[in-house]
């Protein structure tokens, strides 16, 4: 019988922090990755997530649950 696969979960906060390691505190991201025991490319998409949130190309969380609301409600 096969088991159904877990993945684990993080918080924003630790996701924020783990890319100001390697954006304000000058860790590459090999390092960050190493010391907070996550793989590289979790970080490089934390990166690129927050990143496009502060330029204002992907939606933020409260403006996804908004327009979840929105279409459940058109529907």
């Amino acid at each position: 019988m096969s088991q159904k696969r877990t993945y684990k979960t993080y918080t924003d906060e630790f996701k924020k922090e783990a890319v100001a390691l390697v954006t304000d505190q000058g860790y590459s991201v090999a390092e960050a990755a190493e010391s907070l025991g996550v793989r590289t490319n979790l970080i490089y998409k934390w990166k690129e997530k927050f990143e496009a949130q502060a330029n204002g190309s992907a939606l933020s969380q409260d403006e996804r649950a908004e327009l979840k609301q929105l279409r459940a409600e058109n529907k």
